[in-house]
């Protein structure tokens, strides 16, 4: 929070975490973690409510509750002779990344949890899960989870699903408090950052984790960014310096979100044995990270590639089909 985000404010932590478990079709389980904190999960209302205050501390101009489309905001801009941000969503993703686009369910949910794990996230992978991406289950507290899933089609059965899949391993869903819904996107960045005085950020620059879907530190990555490039009016540093700094961590996620979605049950059963035979578990927690994943991916492909060459091969094979 303190290095991308820009802001240390304990009010704004709901819950902090240790590490993941991962659950395969079948139900093995990989654990990783440390003994520290690796994670936390932010209360977005008040992180933007907080990011608002300071805002018009700074003396911004701010009009809530009004609409603009990209024809007269372009034309606005021009007439001013200046540059506009394009910050609205994944509305704005280019008509060829769309298709990276997931509807997504999730729940504020009361428990019973007979398990006691409050400080590691759970994902769930998987064709009954979802297809394209994952399942999750995150504790925040006095035995409340946020429980979603992000998927291409029957995103209620799967939920319904995932809801009895943690009741099995002893973690009792009570009642629903509060439904979201949405997109998740995971295609990666789009072509141009920079579109004539337009500058696309967030969502719409595809400013995501291709992997997570999960988006708030690359855009506050690209937020400074911008904001850098625009202090020196040369809008064009932007693009360069988020391909520079973004680029190649988000299209070594984007490799692996392709192998990931073409991998049948069979396959991801086959992988979570693996990992747990060549001890891929005590690697990842000794170098994974939650938001600069690109290096854990190199080291796991070639530990794979000297030790499993045909398991590695199997799977670049889905990569170059799809």
């Amino acid at each position: 929070m303190k290095k991308d985000i820009g802001i240390i404010d304990g009010n704004l932590i709901t819950n902090t975490f240790r590490g993941a478990i991962f659950f395969s079709p079948s139900g093995k389980r990989l654990i990783v973690g440390r003994p520290e904190t690796v994670a936390v999960v932010v209360d977005r209302e008040r992180l933007e409510e907080r990011l608002y205050e300071e805002v018009l501390s700074l003396g911004a101009h701010v009009k809530l509750g009004s609409y603009v489309n990209l024809a007269d905001f372009s034309k606005l801009v021009r007439s001013k002779n200046s540059f506009g941000i394009v910050a609205g969503g994944a509305k704005y993703l280019d008509e060829d990344k769309k298709k990276h686009l997931l509807p997504a369910l999730q729940y504020d949910i009361k428990v019973k949890d007979n398990i006691g794990i409050a400080h590691y996230v759970l994902i769930f992978m998987g064709e009954k899960f979802s297809n394209g991406l994952f399942a999750w289950a995150i504790p925040l507290g006095d035995e409340t989870y946020k429980v979603g899933v992000a998927t291409k089609g029957k995103t209620l059965v799967r939920m319904k699903y995932v809801l009895k899949t943690l009741e099995r391993i002893g973690i009792t869903p009570l009642h629903v408090i509060k439904t979201y819904g949405g997109t998740v996107y995971t295609g990666g960045l789009v072509k141009h950052l920079l579109r004539g005085d337009l500058l696309y950020i967030g969502d719409s620059a595809g400013q995501t984790k291709p992997t997570t879907g999960g988006g708030l530190v690359y855009l506050s990555i690209a937020a400074r960014l911008l904001a850098s490039a625009l202090i020196r009016n040369d809008p064009t540093l932007y693009e360069k310096n988020v391909r520079a700094t973004l680029g190649h961590e988000t299209s070594l996620q984007f490799a692996l979100r392709k192998v990931l979605n073409n991998l049948s049950d069979p396959d991801l059963d086959e992988i979570f044995r693996t990992v747990k035979e060549m001890h891929g578990e005590e690697l990842i927690s000794r170098i994974g990270s939650m938001d600069r994943q690109a290096f854990l991916i190199r080291e796991i492909g070639f530990k794979y590639l000297f030790e499993r060459p045909s398991l590695v091969f199997k799977l670049l094979s889905k990569v170059f089909l799809d």
